[in-house]
């Protein structure tokens, strides 16, 4: 298929316009409008704009599901997988709870038949392992019951039990044994500082160990101060990616504007951190066993703790371009720099010849008008 007279976000973020062939679920060429010929069909958009599709590396359920509690992990993906693909979303991170640890090894056992067979729409990127190596501290909607210390051959297992399937593994820094975690895991997985009242130089080591993220940053975190930066600090100072959630409610939008000029376009990470509620308005949910009550875009346990997110990526961009982050900035945002962060951007995340052909239809503002591409 031949999808001419648009405008297509290249690999570098910038707007041409440009025709771009697709053959089987790949991008095959890309050239100037005419320069195509025409083999296959065509689809004429018309000036609209072709960009890469979605990616959600962090997100616990949506369209009434759950990742973490489902026991059946097949129909769970594959609703998340289906709503994702309404969405724009090419590609997502089911995101786990800190359940106990018996619990967690057999999601990961589930996770691996179900990653047998191909999902109908979104793919399954493998697996965000937000618990259970955290901050008692700094749990928020994390049970802390189920905290375990750092412990590499509990990460090891997890991974083995998902057939090597975990892309970021989530640790606290700070807990005993955890700079010693760091250095290992990151030999198999992606580290990310999560729930976390690591200070600024503690969080300085870690970086240095191999700490690549920031699981949604300020959230779960200590707050920054002149005096007491904090890890916040520390990670916004490095190269690492820096998940925001950007609901509105999560993080200010300043805050989301300060972030994007403090690290610029390429490390800034638009995340979902989604949870079964996720496109089922308001009422009473769950999130990795524990009762939610929704209201508005607001998600939250008994006790007031927000509990995750109930929007979706999708709308994340959206909101973060309203919040002043330049479209194309906010869309590789949601896109390439997810991608990179869990080590997928060789297939996904831009618009390049040979990638996957994963894409979205936008208007001129940017807005969703369908997926188109591959499936």
């Amino acid at each position: 298929m031949l999808y001419k007279n648009g405008q297509v976000v290249l690999w570098n973020f910038t707007l041409t316009e440009a025709d771009v062939r697709v053959s089987k679920g790949r991008i095959m060429e890309i050239a100037p409008h005419g320069c195509l010929t025409d083999r296959e069909g065509s689809t004429d958009i018309g000036g609209m704009i072709l960009a890469p599709g979605l990616i959600d590396m962090h997100i616990h359920g949506c369209a009434g599901v759950d990742f973490s509690t489902e026991p059946d992990t097949t129909a769970c993906l594959t609703r998340m997988s289906e709503y994702l693909h309404s969405r724009g979303v090419a590609a997502f991170a089911p995101a786990s709870m800190t359940l106990p640890y018996a619990a967690l090894c057999d999601l990961m056992r589930r996770y691996r038949s179900a990653a047998v067979n191909p999902l109908p729409g979104a793919a399954a990127a493998g697996i965000y392992l937000e618990g259970p190596f955290l901050s008692a501290a700094k749990c928020g909607a994390q049970e802390p019951q189920n905290i375990l210390p750092p412990a590499i051959e509990k990460l090891r297992e997890l991974h083995r039990e998902s057939g090597e399937a975990i892309r970021v593994a989530c640790v606290a820094p700070e807990a005993a044994g955890g700079l010693d975690f760091i250095a290992q895991a990151k030999t198999f997985c992606r580290v990310s500082a999560a729930h976390t009242a690591a200070d600024y130089e503690t969080m300085r080591r870690a970086i240095r160990a191999g700490i690549t993220g920031a699981t949604h940053l300020y959230n779960g975190m200590n707050g920054m101060h002149h005096r007491e930066p904090g890890g916040a600090a520390a990670l916004l100072e490095s190269g690492a990616f820096c998940e925001l959630i950007c609901d509105g409610v999560h993080v200010h939008p300043a805050m989301v504007r300060m972030t994007h000029r403090l690290i610029g376009p390429e490390r800034m990470c638009i995340i979902s951190d989604a949870m079964a509620a996720t496109g089922m308005g308001d009422g009473a949910f769950s999130l990795g066993g524990q009762p939610v009550t929704v209201k508005g875009n607001e998600a939250r346990l008994a006790d007031g703790t927000l509990a995750g997110s109930v929007t979706d990526v999708l709308q994340g961009f959206y909101n973060a371009m309203d919040f002043g982050i330049p479209p194309l900035d906010a869309l590789r945002a949601a896109t390439l720099n997810p991608a990179r962060a869990l080590g997928i951007d060789n297939v996904l995340g831009s618009i390049a010849v040979g990638k996957s052909a994963r894409l979205n239809l936008l208007d001129r503002h940017f807005r969703l008008i369908r997926p188109i591409g591959a499936i």
